[in-house]
């Protein structure tokens, strides 16, 4: 029987604050994750599966994506800002 993969944390939906203790980001890039991955919404609570998130990281990782510079531009080189 095959598992499904988990963050460090063991769960398989993170919110913005697992987000930062499992990857090391701050809490603007977690947060910023978190709106623009596929979420749920629970209240206020940004909801994430970690296989989005991991396949984001790792499309970001190979591309050489600078997260900070992603945030602070979501449209992307060329965009409105």
């Amino acid at each position: 029987m095959l598992t499904q993969p988990t963050a460090p944390t063991g769960k398989r939906l993170l919110d913005p604050s697992d987000i930062r203790r499992a990857y090391g980001l701050s809490r603007q890039i977690a947060y910023a994750l978190a709106k623009r991955l596929p979420h749920v919404r629970a209240g206020t609570r940004y909801l994430v599966r970690v296989d989005d998130l991991e396949a984001f990281l790792e499309q970001a990782s190979r591309e050489g994506t600078d997260l900070v510079a992603l945030i602070k531009n979501p449209a992307g080189a060329g965009g409105v800002q």
